[in-house]
């Protein structure tokens, strides 16, 4: 290479090293700044507040190590935040977080203003995680139990009658839950099991009672063993019951249908089902024989 040709290289590298030299370093370029934990809760509340949970907690978990112990006032608040934003971004994992930061929170303010707010929240935390009527239960009955507490223990807190409320959406899902299980029996015309689910259903959850559905399934159960004027009662209790028109129509046609084939086939095939029937007379034994005179 001719040596004007390496004068040009060598001149270009060394400007390229002296710019490289004189510019800043890339942290330097732009330097986080850090707000304090007060600041930067407010910042989070506006983030809540436009729906943007994710960003809400995210600073939150970060000012918590931040703020000291003995600060009583933010420190609970950004606590409950965290459990609040974990709730309002909803779904299964977020509401298990949820449950979990309200109980910490009470564990470590048990006294404060908003314990009972927590606690009503935890029993929310659980109801949202109760499955369909069709599975297991047990997260509503839990749920039911956090809920009761509210009432318990903070019975003058405006949450307590939205902890009855919630309780009273959880007696319905149990309720359901034995309505099915009943109704599995029916199908298989084991009506005797089907009738003490229903029966139970409306012993132990008085908001059964309500249930069109249900009522009139008790009543079929019952006309299908026999027992016309229980069936006659538990379809009478559809009067009180919403949304029970169409119901009525079919228990009045069920009624009439009864009364026709018991009217066309008789006594004897629609005897009491409940009981064990009579053995029949047995007919007298002849009258002895006898001997011919010898």
């Amino acid at each position: 290479m001719p040596r004007k040709g390496w004068r040009v290289v060598v001149t270009a590298c060394a400007v390229l090293l002296v710019a490289g030299a004189l510019a800043p370093p890339a942290a330097a370029k732009k330097k986080k700044v850090v707000l304090p934990p007060q600041e930067a809760y407010d910042d989070a509340m506006a983030k809540m507040a436009k729906k943007k949970y994710l960003q809400a907690r995210t600073i939150l978990q970060e000012i918590l190590p931040r703020v000291a112990p003995e600060d009583r006032e933010l420190l609970p608040k950004v606590q409950l935040a965290i459990a609040d934003a974990f709730f309002k971004d909803g779904g299964t994992l977020n509401f298990g977080e949820a449950l979990n930061a309200y109980r910490n929170f009470l564990t470590y303010f048990p006294q404060h203003e908003q314990a009972a707010y927590a606690q009503f929240m935890v029993g929310q935390s659980m109801f949202r995680q109760v499955l369909s009527p069709d599975r297991d239960q047990t997260m509503t009955l839990k749920a039911i139990d956090e809920l009761k507490k509210v009432e318990a223990t903070y019975p003058k807190s405006p949450y307590a009658e939205g902890a009855r409320q919630t309780i009273d959406l959880c007696n319905a899902r149990l309720a359901e839950k034995e309505r099915l299980v009943g109704r599995f029996y029916q199908r298989r015309k084991s009506y005797f099991a089907a009738i003490d689910r229903y029966r139970y259903s409306l012993d132990h959850y008085p908001i059964a009672a309500n249930s069109s559905r249900l009522l009139y399934d008790l009543g079929s159960c019952y006309l299908a063993i026999n027992r016309r004027d229980e069936a006659q009662e538990a379809f009478d209790r559809l009067q009180g019951a919403p949304d029970s028109a169409d119901y009525l129509r079919r228990a009045q046609a069920a009624i009439k249908d009864y009364e026709k084939r018991r009217e066309k086939e008789g006594e004897k095939i629609f005897g009491n089902l409940g009981k064990d029937e009579k053995a029949p007379k047995k007919p007298p034994p002849p009258p002895p024989k006898q001997k011919s005179a010898p």
